[in-house]
């Protein structure tokens, strides 16, 4: 770390007191940034990303490791899509970062060619499986859909328009898109650290950051290097918060009602493979029915808790493809965060989702069995819920009783983050440096993730 000291000394008496000075540099905070991002995950590298663009000197502190072990921008698959009727934010905020992940990519091969779109997304149709007493919420966005779709909602329909063998009380649509099917976080965020280093900003991996407090100046900001146990304070005047489900208790000495605002919930991922023989044995138009039918969001289960989201997330080295699966609303509480990460899957968990897993290969009428699906692994990861399950991307409220324009939140993420990540970091860093877009999309999704809101549910907490 730097410290500049002007104490108009001559250059004998600096030699003189050269150790005197080096013990109080070493003690000195560094200041040294323009803003200080807390979070190295998808929301904290995008918005590192965008500070970076706009000249500031970024410092992006992440207490993990380059390979992530924990959190829920974990692996290389995650759904991309924007179904969803006109003025859909959901749909804004994935075309947004499409279109942001094409001027990351323009930035990188203008410095190092070789990246491509195709590195972060694979495109491919996108399936939303439902009951009928859902075909209200479908047609609804079928009146305003621009992208190219196509919808069944009979059984006949099912089979002319997909192949498939579809129950009487389900319906399907399926989506085409370019940049719709699956991103994959672990890319995107290498790419957000390497485009902010060409940007001479800063990342520190294994850099915890293990007490935040507001000072008249600014913050200060006590960091402990995770690999020598070394501690250091730094001062900046600005600091974004993406610190996920530890948010609350990184904001406890500035702003400790996120711990009520934002709830972490467990959430878990399981992986299965199909029987190497059966799938082998399949011809080569049913492999191509079973590829399209992923990545899919299934709700056929009416109940919130039977709904899941699956994808196909590599192969085995037999060459069988590896079907990821989680349950968005399969969730539970935490006893302790820092550990909740090694939880395994129980037996119960497991079951769930082979059957969940089993019901959607239904569709393709080829005798797949719940013993044909091999369990491999799964993991447990957090979801960081709000109220209203709408994420916070917002300044919070100052001592004056405006907002903190030098402190910004990143919280409340949910599962909905992935998709659009490089908006939620552009409206992030937007906040920060007072920027704003007249865009109608932009200004309606700033406003839902927004200030008012916070100040509001603020305002019921009290109550």
């Amino acid at each position: 770390m730097t410290t500049v000291f002007q104490f108009g000394l001559t250059a004998k008496m600096l030699a003189a007191s050269s150790v005197i000075l080096l013990l109080v540099a070493c003690q000195q905070p560094d200041n040294d940034y323009d803003v200080i991002v807390i979070g190295g995950g998808l929301m904290g590298s995008s918005a590192a990303w965008h500070l970076a663009s706009a000249g500031q000197k970024v410092l992006l502190l992440e207490k993990q490791d380059a390979e992530y072990t924990e959190g829920s921008s974990l692996g290389e698959t995650r759904i991309a899509r924007s179904l969803g009727g006109e003025g859909d934010i959901w749909s804004y905020m994935h075309n947004r970062t499409v279109a942001e992940a094409k001027q990351l990519i323009t930035f990188l091969n203008n410095h190092e060619p070789g990246h491509s779109m195709s590195d972060i997304y694979t495109t491919s149709p996108v399936n939303y499986v439902r009951h009928s007493s859902q075909v209200s919420r479908i047609e609804s966005i079928q009146q305003n859909q621009m992208d190219r779709y196509e919808y069944a909602s009979t059984p006949q329909q099912a089979t002319e328009l997909f192949n498939l063998s579809m129950p009487a009380d389900t319906i399907m649509w399926r989506e085409y898109k370019e940049h719709s099917g699956t991103i994959n976080p672990k890319i995107l965020i290498a790419y957000l650290h390497k485009a902010t280093r060409l940007l001479q900003g800063t990342v520190q991996f294994r850099h915890q950051v293990d007490d935040l407090t507001k000072e008249s100046s600014g913050f200060n900001v006590l960091v402990t290097n995770t690999e020598t146990g070394e501690s250091r304070r730094l001062r900046t005047k600005k600091v974004i918060s993406a610190a996920g489900p530890y948010t609350g208790r990184l904001l406890n000495n500035i702003a400790p009602y996120f711990d009520s605002l934002v709830n972490p919930q467990r959430v878990f991922l399981a992986f299965f493979a199909i029987n190497s023989d059966l799938y082998h044995a399949w011809t080569a138009a049913d492999k191509q029915r079973f590829s399209d039918l992923y990545p899919a969001i299934n709700s056929t289960d009416p109940s919130r808790k039977g709904s899941f989201f699956s994808m196909v997330d590599g192969q085995t080295p037999l060459g069988t493809p590896v079907i990821k699966i989680g349950g968005h609303f399969q969730r539970s509480d935490i006893v302790d965060l820092d550990s909740v990460w090694r939880k395994e899957l129980t037996d119960a968990e497991i079951q769930w989702s082979r059957e969940s897993t089993s019901r959607h290969l239904s569709l393709l009428a080829l005798d797949i069995e719940q013993q044909d699906l091999e369990y491999i692994s799964g993991y447990s990861c957090v979801y960081s819920l709000t109220e209203t399950e709408f994420p916070y991307v917002t300044q919070l409220p100052g001592e004056d009783g405006g907002p903190d324009r030098n402190l910004v939140v990143i919280a409340g993420l949910s599962g909905v983050g992935a998709k659009g990540a490089l908006a939620y970091g552009l409206i992030a860093a937007d906040l920060m440096l007072g920027e704003d877009e007249p865009d109608p999309m932009y200004q309606k999704a700033r406003a839902a993730f927004g200030y008012d809101r916070l100040v509001s549910d603020i305002a019921q907490l009290a109550e």
